[in-house]
């Protein structure tokens, strides 16, 4: 494998881990909602198991990116602190 074909497909792997990510945060942030609107007993359980869950695997994505070397760009960093 050439040297540019290896940074081709470090690079791959870096834009999926963060495409992953962003769906786990999406994924933590749906769970967070669900858990709010829920009033059942049961259904409550099922939303903090579902939260804990989101967030799990949302942190072990997060470490796995920082264990790679991966960061946000300056660019993203702006635009997720403006979208807040």
């Amino acid at each position: 494998m050439s040297k540019i074909s290896k940074i081709i497909n470090k690079e791959k792997d870096k834009q999926k881990l963060i495409k992953e990510i962003n769906r786990a945060k999406l994924d933590v942030e749906t769970a967070e909602h669900f858990f709010q609107i829920v009033s059942d007993p049961e259904l409550v359980d099922v939303a903090i198991y579902e939260l804990e869950a989101k967030k799990s695997r949302y942190r072990y994505l997060i470490k796995v990116a920082k264990d790679k070397g991966i960061k946000k760009t300056l660019q993203e960093s702006l635009i997720e602190a403006l979208a807040k």
